[in-house]
């Protein structure tokens, strides 16, 4: 699934949420990444209206012909957000990171029974919110161009 499709899927409100999470570096990344302006205009009477209209004009773009990509969006969401997540995954398939970030391969590596079987057990964990994990499981099918995930139809988990 595309990251614009996850960003849709998971609804205005939630996508809103998660914009508003993010630094401002990374915000503006997001709009630049779509070839939405990141300035700042004389409406925006502060960084929290100026947010939240960013916000608003990326949910906006995802809903066109030619939505915004939103790949940087969701990795720096994934970054900045659900470190705790991230660790656990890798941690969980025995692939060494540095806060949940790493270089190895390891969708290609680790035997797909092994992944699943992780990705059942962050599905089901109670501290964390199906829909965030879904999206990262999804993310990372798509960045790796594999379907490892697909027989676990995480497009249901998250809406």
């Amino acid at each position: 699934m595309l990251p614009h499709e996850i960003c849709r899927q998971l609804g205005e409100s939630r996508f809103k949420e998660m914009f508003m999470s993010l630094n401002a570096a990374a915000m503006k990344q997001s709009m630049l990444e779509g070839g939405l302006p990141a300035v700042r205009t004389a409406a925006q009477v502060s960084i929290r209206k100026r947010n939240e209209d960013w916000a608003r004009r990326l949910w906006t773009s995802l809903q066109s012909e030619r939505p915004t990509p939103c790949k940087l969006f969701l990795f720096e969401w994934l970054r900045q957000t659900k470190t705790d997540l991230l660790v656990t995954f890798l941690d969980s398939i025995g692939v060494p990171h540095q806060k949940g970030l790493t270089d190895a391969d390891f969708m290609k590596d680790v035997p797909e029974d092994r992944l699943l079987s992780a990705a059942k057990a962050l599905l089901a964990h109670p501290k964390f919110d199906h829909r965030d994990v879904a999206a990262y499981l999804l993310f990372l099918d798509y960045t790796n161009e594999t379907e490892r995930f697909a027989s676990l139809d995480l497009d249901k988990q998250l809406s």
